[in-house]
């Protein structure tokens, strides 16, 4: 089942704004009657006029959230599920040499109390207003920059978070301040945020986000 909000687009000095709070989901039974759900929320996606000012560059920025969520029986057991969070990048033609950067200043994790990430960091635990452990939060990755080359023509994925392994019934990476530019597309550009979860047993589940013009 897949959960699309409606997409409100402003346009405003020559600039594009995906409200926030655009929610999409995905989730399937396993085998085993549980419940796998991935989602994601308050996606806020801005493109604004190239600072090169190329007709051949597009430029925008994301934050936002991707989670899963596990209910069942057998839920607390899961361990090895891979979350994967990324774009898709649409354009009619590309000229030799086209690229698309993105940027990821900061990139934060949220888990239950007794769920862990295996990227071999030391979690810092949040308190709740009584005084007792509400979960556990870190940063995955403090920047990154990947730069892909760009497809002839048609679509481009961006894996901007690819299989990253956690353990229990549930996890949140939250986005902020991810900065990308596409350059030497030549016609519309349009970008869709999706987030993947796959487990351990290799069920799969994928939800996509509303698609934009940038």
């Amino acid at each position: 089942m897949v959960v699309g909000a409606a997409t409100v687009l402003v346009l405003a000095l020559g600039s594009t704004t995906a409200s926030a709070g655009i929610d999409n989901s995905s989730s399937i039974v396993d085998s085993k009657g549980n419940r796998i759900e991935v989602l994601q929320s308050d996606t806020f996606i801005h493109s604004s006029p190239p600072l090169d000012g190329s007709p051949l560059s597009v430029e925008f920025f994301h934050d936002g959230a991707a989670s899963v969520k596990i209910d069942g029986p057998g839920a607390g057991g899961f361990t090895g599920t891979k979350l994967t969070i990324g774009y898709q990048i649409g354009y009619p033609i590309s000229l030799p040499g086209a690229i698309v950067v993105v940027n990821s200043p900061n990139l934060d994790w949220a888990l239950a109390t007794d769920n862990h990430l295996n990227i071999g960091i030391a979690s810092n635990p949040t308190r709740d207003r009584a005084g007792g452990t509400a979960g556990i939060g870190g940063n995955i990755i403090p920047s990154q920059q990947l730069l892909l080359n760009l497809a002839p023509g048609g679509i481009t994925d961006v894996p901007l978070l690819a299989n990253q392994p956690f353990d229990g019934p549930e996890a949140t990476v939250r986005l902020s301040g991810v900065h990308g530019y596409v350059q030497g597309a030549v016609g519309p550009v349009t970008i869709r945020p999706y987030a993947k979860v796959v487990t351990s047993q290799g069920d799969t589940v994928v939800t996509y986000g509303v698609q934009q013009h940038l």
